[in-house]
């Protein structure tokens, strides 16, 4: 009886050791990044149509983003905000209100970004909230639109 628990055993053992090398394997694989696919996902602007993203830039500090008004008639913006779901949340300095023609391009800026993760060479997921109300509306109702940026923060 001996013999047979002592094979069994020494069977065991040599599939823990086994095991212990695939996991210090794995583990070293992942402390490299080799398991890090947010690398290989593409980098994403979403707006609504009539607000259309162009492009946009994520810069340690900065969020540049390049909109289009489709909306068919002139809007002004009163309101320009970022957030994110960190805690605590990204806090930018958001561009002042200012007025947009139809069918014209706007580069929006977000100085002075901390906190919210934005770190550089991390990616990071952004929603902005613009506030605006067409010029020709005599009563002048304000509309949210709200937009996503996806995207790695670039490191200069």
């Amino acid at each position: 009886m001996r013999i047979k628990s002592q094979a069994a055993l020494e069977f065991l053992a040599t599939y823990v050791w086994a095991f212990i090398i695939i996991a210090t394997t794995l583990g070293a694989l992942y402390y490299f990044g080799i398991f890090d696919f947010g690398k290989y996902l593409p980098q994403k602007c979403m707006f609504p149509s009539q607000l259309k993203c162009l492009d946009f830039s994520l810069k340690p500090g900065e969020v540049r983003v390049k909109l289009a008004n489709n909306l068919g008639e002139n809007i002004k913006v009163t309101q320009a905000q970022i957030t994110n779901d960190a805690n605590p949340p990204i806090s930018c300095t958001p561009p002042s209100s200012f007025d947009w023609g139809q069918a014209t391009e706007k580069d929006l800026v977000f100085a002075s970004c901390t906190g919210g993760a934005y770190i550089a060479g991390e990616r990071v997921e952004l929603r902005v909230l613009l506030s605006y109300y067409a010029v020709s509306t005599p009563s002048q109702p304000i509309h949210t639109v709200t937009g996503k940026i996806n995207g790695r923060v670039t490191s200069g």
